[in-house]
């Protein structure tokens, strides 16, 4: 889930240069236009709104971008309307203010992001107690950034003595505390201290008496750097860890439980839990008296549907505290706790043989007029869009025949949670049905209706987050550590500041870690879905919030109640991020492959870019790991609009998502050929109306050939099990042309699509190993491509056309019956 923020509040304040080296790309490129793009207003995923501009040094810069302090932003840079590479880059703003972005072409990976100086300063020197390691690094938490300590590092100026210089706006006062890195090593005040900006410069000289703790060591990593990743009976885990140090670090420990309770343990009493060594098995210098060691350890076999969860610490076996990764806590409490799932990974049969259809209720069909407050038909359309419009789990209901019609086998619901908006992305109740989509008693008909048909019905689950509506989070904003609900948030300044959903204060993030949050989940929320009201799966909403610890939990759960369900993720990130929930869930939706085929079909990108996506999907993916894909969804624009109105290329691509591996979706009304009316980069809020506009019912309005031809797809693929779950491989491709197989024991089809012209290919004999081979056209009976005098088959691509054909052995062509 996307949202659309408001503008943020800009302060100019100045505190340097903040640079983070990550890996290179392969050479300099050249470039028309670089914008950026990312999660926190001002910035969005969906426009050009804040370009950058060349520079004589080879770079680009933006112009000052107000962000504000202490929330982490994801962003990527586009280039001439093509998305860079890999995961989205990461950055904490220090401190609130105005920021440069700094796009470097020869080293597109590089965060380079400069707060603009402002007109006041403070310097702040600071002298630390002795118990200090001298390798400690000094920060400081301030009112500017929500008090996150491990952003602004303070420069060493003698033996236990340290400075910084902060500018921001004269008169403009803050407040701050000194750490070591961490806020667990914070300086054992009970009040902040506190600065003004003044335009002469204010120096103000500090001494801290204690810390809360002293590090053992400067970075303990572990990261879910344990194999096999998805382990079942057979096989024994090993654990390793990663140790950045000064002094001396020789042992570790693993302590670990089985039953899905939280092990408790430190320098290798296991108090909750079982225990496993950890030794040292290497040990680098890198320099300065920094030393890098890796400890390793083995967690024992266990059986299948086991929940393991663990956590590491080290230490020096001379010393008397130790230090866990990777929150590098001293405190077991406050230890990240890792998890994976010991089964014989399989993901639901249904599932990997599956076309899904997405309804997103309050755009899909007005079925009650009865529950229409507060549509107010007085509006504008484009104001209309903003709001609630009438759709209903009534309007579903009636268009069960409609989509079993177009021959998909399962539905994907949008949340319908009662909450104030109506996507239902804000749940003030987990546990109730906003009375404007309907009631529980529709959504079993409906469920029960689909079942008939032979569909599927998945809901989609929002963990992550609640409404600031919601009654617990309200409590907990009342009554604050008396409220039993106090815990299932993050106040980080009670009652206003606490951890939310990229920034919207309107979505304040639940702690799923915390006992009672993720037992009310598993005890309640799951159950009442799965099984009171009959669902067979959860898409979820924005999967890599929750740890990987309550994803662990909830596979448990949910197969112990249904052990068909699907579960598949949003995880809107680069593959390898996405691959880490293999194990956990059964699958996930494929953003990389979304992304390949928008750039080829919409954009006219080199085909070469979705035969790497297919490469690389297969080399990354677990092969029990559904991907869904996608042309589009409620988050991002219309894939018609993208294609500036072109259905042909809309057709390719199609043709293309039910040809290759994977679980295709459609969206709701991509098949009548529904677009958006207006670009959303022409509007700074709500942009996402124009990706979510009603589902048009008079046929006056659809594209019935458009329809037509999914269907044809869909039939296609549910006659023919090789192009659901059969092997692929690449046959020959250029920038402009793709021919791939899809096989399995039985049969055999090739698919050729060509976004350019008209264009001869041929294809050896080494096609078949020797065997002679025939091509019949799909769909077009005069379409029979024999093998030439040297066996090879010469197909004519057709420009911007699709071609598929089932491949047969021998002379004569015979059709086999798809099992």
């Amino acid at each position: 889930m996307k949202k659309s923020f408001g503008i943020l509040m800009s302060l100019v304040l100045l505190l340097g240069i903040i640079l983070v080296q990550l890996p290179q790309t392969a050479a300099a490129a050249s470039y028309q236009k670089v914008v950026v793009r990312g999660s926190l207003a001002p910035l969005d995923w969906g426009t050009d709104n804040n370009p950058l501009t060349l520079q004589q040094d080879g770079t680009w810069k933006s112009n000052p971008i107000p962000l504000t302090g202490g929330n982490k932003l994801e962003f990527k840079y586009v280039r001439d309307d093509q998305w860079m590479d890999g995961s989205n880059l990461e950055f904490v703003p220090p401190q609130t203010g105005s920021y440069v972005f700094v796009f470097h072409p020869d080293d597109e990976r590089k965060v380079d992001i400069q707060l603009v100086e402002g007109k006041g300063k403070v310097t702040l020197n600071v002298t630390v107690p002795a118990s200090t390691p001298d390798w400690a690094d000094v920060t400081i938490g301030t009112s500017l950034n929500k008090y996150n300590y491990s952003l602004t590092s303070l420069k060493k100026t003698g033996d236990k003595t340290y400075s910084i210089q902060l500018t921001g706006e004269p008169g403009q006062s803050f407040s701050y505390l000194y750490a070591l890195g961490d806020a667990k090593y914070k300086e054992a005040k009970s009040e902040p201290r506190k600065a003004t900006f003044t335009e002469a410069g204010q120096t103000v000289s500090d001494t801290v008496e204690n810390w809360s703790a002293v590090p053992v060591a400067k970075r303990v990593t572990h990261d879910f750097n344990y194999q096999p990743f998805i382990p079942d009976h057979r096989d024994k885990v090993t654990v390793k860890t990663t140790v950045e140090h000064y002094g001396p670090i020789n042992k570790g420990g693993i302590y670990y439980t089985t039953d899905g309770s939280t092990p408790v343990g430190k320098r290798g009493l296991a108090k909750i839990g079982r225990f496993a060594p950890m030794y040292v098995s290497s040990k680098v210098s890198l320099g300065n008296g920094l030393y890098k060691s890796v400890l390793t350890g083995v967690i024992p076999k266990q059986k299948n549907d086991t929940r393991v969860k663990y956590k590491v610490d080290v230490w020096d076996t001379e010393g008397t505290g130790s230090q866990f990764a990777d929150t590098n806590s001293i405190l077991s409490a406050d230890a990240t706790e890792f998890a994976y799932y010991v089964d014989d990974y399989k993901s639901p049969q249904w599932a990997k043989n599956a076309s899904i259809y997405h309804v997103f209720v309050d755009r899909f069909k007005d079925g009650n007029l009865l529950n229409n407050e507060p549509v107010d038909p007085n509006l504008s359309y484009d104001e209309k869009l903003k709001n609630w419009m009438g759709g209903d789990l009534q309007g579903v209901k009636d268009k069960i025949s409609y989509i079993k019609n177009l021959g998909v086998n399962a539905i994907w619901i949008s949340p319908v949670f009662k909450g104030p908006y109506f996507h239902g992305y804000h749940p003030a109740d987990f546990l109730k049905i906003d009375p404007r989509f309907g009631n529980n008693k529709l959504m079993k008909e409906i469920i029960k209706e689909a079942h008939k048909n032979g569909m599927k019905v998945v809901y989609d689950l929002v963990p992550n987050h609640t409404s600031n509506q919601h009654p617990f989070f309200q409590d907990a904003v009342k009554n604050g550590t008396k409220s039993p609900y106090y815990n299932w948030y993050t106040f980080t300044n009670w009652p206003n500041e606490y951890k939310t959903f990229y920034g919207v204060t309107e979505l304040p993030e639940l702690n799923n870690d915390n006992p009672a949050t993720r037992s009310y989940m598993m005890n309640k929320v799951v159950p009442f879905w799965l099984n009171d009201l009959g669902f067979d799966g959860f898409r979820l909403d924005y999967a890599k919030g929750p740890s990987y610890s309550f994803w662990v939990d909830f596979r448990h759960t949910v197969k112990k109640l249904k052990p068909n369900a699907f579960i598949y993720g949003e995880v809107w990130d680069s593959r390898e991020k996405i691959n880490t929930y293999a194990g956990k869930l059964d699958g996930a939706l494929d953003f990389p492959m979304q992304n390949a085929l928008l750039d080829v079909f919409a954009k006219g990108q080199s085909m070469q870019e979705l035969s790497d996506a297919i490469r690389l999907n297969q080399s990354t993916y677990d092969p029990q790991y559904v991907m869904g894909t996608f042309l589009d969804n409620h988050d991002m624009p219309r894939f018609l609009f993208e294609s500036k109105g072109d259905v042909n290329k809309l057709k390719q691509a199609a043709a293309a998502q039910f040809t290759l591996p994977g679980a295709p979706i459609i969206y709701y009304g991509t098949e009548v050929g529904l677009s958006q009316s207006k670009d959303q980069t022409t509007v700074d809020e709500y942009q996402d109306r124009y990706y979510r506009e009603p589902m048009p019912w008079d046929k006056a309005k659809q594209n019935l050939e458009l329809k037509k031809y999914y269907k044809q797809l869909i039939k296609l693929r549910n006659d023919e099990p090789a192009l659901r779950t059969g092997k692929i491989k690449e046959w020959y491709s250029d920038d402009h042309v793709l021919v791939y197989e899809r096989s399995n024991k039985q049969d055999r089809f090739l698919v050729v699509l060509n976004t350019g012209g008209n264009e001869n290919i041929t294809l050896k004999k080494s096609l078949d190993k020797g065997h002679e081979l025939v091509l019949k056209n799909v769909w077009d009976k005069k379409d029979i491509i024999h093998p030439g005098k040297k066996d090879d088959l010469k197909i004519s691509s057709k420009a911007g056309g699709v071609q598929i054909y089932e491949m047969v052995k021998g002379k004569k062509y015979s059709k086999k019956k798809a099992s």
